[in-house]
């Protein structure tokens, strides 16, 4: 069998703590990380393109995620993309790079790797099976009962559940994870 293989798409905000999130989490599930850069190109004709800090912010993004693997083992393959529409490059990097699921990661009243923006239009629309992860919440605290109730997603309207979706809790390293996945057949199914 072959392993997972997770697209990870990043637009901005490195975040140290949700990379080595990520990178723990596929470690323990065997998985091989995809991370990939979208830099947006705009559209209008006086723009003066790609600002050089949105292409620094991405080579950051891509060696702190292969420094973070290769000190776990784990498996990547990077990638940089400039693309006039992010979404649409994600649902087609999903199927030409072969990857089982989307890696997104939520934080409480902050941005992580993705604009906001983006992350809703994924949750609502997925081009394929989501791991959402929301790390540092400890069990028992307020944030962590609450993630427990709810990945506080916009997918689920605050409601906890998800049409068509799986739902499951995992410990690792002291934090909770909370992910919503939505499976090809659609199915509920638990591990």
């Amino acid at each position: 069998m072959n392993a997972p293989r997770w697209l990870l798409p990043f637009t901005h905000g490195v975040d140290m703590g949700a990379i080595d999130s990520v990178v723990r989490f596929a470690q323990s599930a065997g998985a091989t990380l995809v991370p990939v850069t979208l830099i947006a190109v705009p559209h209008e004709r006086r723009s003066r393109g790609v600002r050089l800090e949105h292409i620094q912010q991405s080579k950051d993004f891509l060696e702190a995620v292969q420094f973070k693997a290769a000190r776990l083992e784990v498996p990547v393959e990077r990638y940089e993309v400039f693309t006039g529409d992010v979404l649409q490059s994600i649902a087609l990097l999903v199927q030409d790079l072969r990857c089982d699921s989307i890696v997104l990661v939520t934080g409480e009243q902050r941005e992580m790797l993705l604009h906001a923006s983006e992350l809703k239009r994924l949750l609502m629309e997925p081009p394929a099976a989501l791991v959402l992860m929301r790390p540092g919440h400890r069990p028992g605290t307020p944030t962590a009962r609450a993630a427990a109730s709810c990945a506080g997603c916009a997918g689920c309207g605050g409601t906890g559940t998800m049409p068509r979706t799986r739902q499951e809790s995992r410990s690792r390293a002291g934090s909770e994870w909370k992910s919503h996945t939505r499976g090809d057949s659609g199915e509920e199914r638990r591990r």
